[in-house]
């Protein structure tokens, strides 16, 4: 199977699925491949991750609404931990 007929089945899932339902979608289709094709879909999974990743951290690096989010989420804050008058 080409990269580019994995990369649209895990297109189709990702719409289909979230969460753990998409993690055991693509578990699930793993198993209909031969092993190049296995490697073909984890590697192109791993790469929507580290974009995926990429971007959640673009988006706090901007600030904003997602920063202060981010920020109260993690524990941190680049004003400390002062009151907001």
């Amino acid at each position: 199977m080409s990269r580019a007929e994995i990369a649209h089945h895990v297109d189709e899932l990702a719409d289909a699925h979230s969460g753990r339902a998409f993690v055991d979608a693509i578990r699930a289709y793993s198993e209909t491949l031969d092993p190049v094709s296995q490697e073909e879909l984890q590697q192109i999974v791993l790469e929507r991750a580290a974009n995926f990743d990429q971007a959640v951290m673009e988006r706090v690096d901007t600030g904003g609404w997602f920063r202060r989010q981010w920020d109260q989420a993690t524990g941190s804050s680049p004003r400390g931990n002062r009151p907001r008058r």
